[in-house]
């Protein structure tokens, strides 16, 4: 199934090391890349991330499927492999997918 910009799925991240988000969880994508590479932000729902700089808070709705608030973690953005979508839960809204970016741009000093 294609992703688009914007659809939040449940990815596999089980191979994760250190500070990395782990296990089968909602990321948001960004973008779809060449090779069948996929850029996400991973999404968390512990409390104390919702403090993290470069973090956005997504509140749980019908549209984007998530079952509870989650912080969106700019700062972990990753490619991904085709093999590691589960399943698509929903869709960012368009204000929080204009939150995320403004994050990325500072992020990565893009200005």
């Amino acid at each position: 199934m294609r992703r688009s910009r914007g659809d939040i799925w449940f990815v596999d991240l089980a191979d994760a090391r250190g500070h990395e988000q782990s296990g089968l969880r909602p990321a948001l994508v960004l973008a779809a890349s060449y090779g069948g590479m996929t850029v996400v932000v991973p999404l968390t729902t512990t409390p104390a991330a919702f403090s993290f700089p470069h973090t956005h808070g997504i509140e749980k709705s019908s549209q984007n499927g998530l079952s509870s608030s989650s912080a969106a973690l700019v700062f972990q953005i990753v490619a991904l492999s085709q093999d590691r979508f589960v399943k698509k839960i929903g869709r960012c809204s368009v204000e929080d997918m204009e939150a995320i970016s403004v994050l990325l741009k500072d992020l990565l000093s893009l200005g």
